[in-house]
């Protein structure tokens, strides 16, 4: 009996954590949105696609496609993209590395040199490393990182909404 209770508490802490799970990844998914809504975006960045690649982390990339389904930046539609690696990253306006892969967030930051692209770590401090934005869990809460130098280097301009909302860093 006293095992039964157990592993029935053990199941209850996995459900709860899924599901807080999948409830990260969907206001990630939603802040990503809006990352791309409030970035100044090049005139010449005007083609009918905005494109977001996703490195290591499939769960946000599930939820960025549904909302890509009815929602659109401008008047692109957004094609999410999944990349096994950084080099495998592409050209894209915003470029989400996981958690998992956050130790090649140099590679990223280097390889996507020259290019007009929002980089967006799932890891606290990654601003330090290159990182445009990095999301960080405050309170039980998910809040953003923000360095304006890394996202100006990329040639990209930052709308005062953004950085009032966000944790500003350099």
């Amino acid at each position: 009996m006293n095992r039964l209770v157990r592993m029935l508490m053990f199941a209850c802490l996995a459900l709860v954590s899924v599901g807080a799970s999948a409830q990260m990844g969907q206001f990630k998914a939603l802040y990503i949105y809006n990352f791309a809504k409030n970035i100044g975006w090049p005139e010449a960045d005007s083609g009918s696609e905005f494109v977001i690649t996703i490195v290591g982390d499939n769960e946000l990339s599930g939820e960025l496609e549904k909302l890509a389904k009815t929602r659109m930046i401008g008047s692109r539609k957004v094609v999410v993209r999944q990349a096994a690696t950084v080099s495998a990253a592409g050209s894209s306006q915003i470029v989400y590395l996981g958690e998992s892969k956050s130790g090649q967030m140099s590679q990223l930051v280097a390889g996507q040199s020259g290019s007009k692209v929002l980089i967006v770590g799932g890891k606290p401090g990654l601003c330090s490393s290159g990182a445009g934005i990095s999301f960080v869990p405050v309170d039980g809460k998910l809040k953003y990182e923000i360095s304006q130098n890394n996202i100006k280097k990329f040639g990209l301009q930052v709308s005062a909404k953004i950085l009032q909302l966000g944790i500003e860093v350099n």
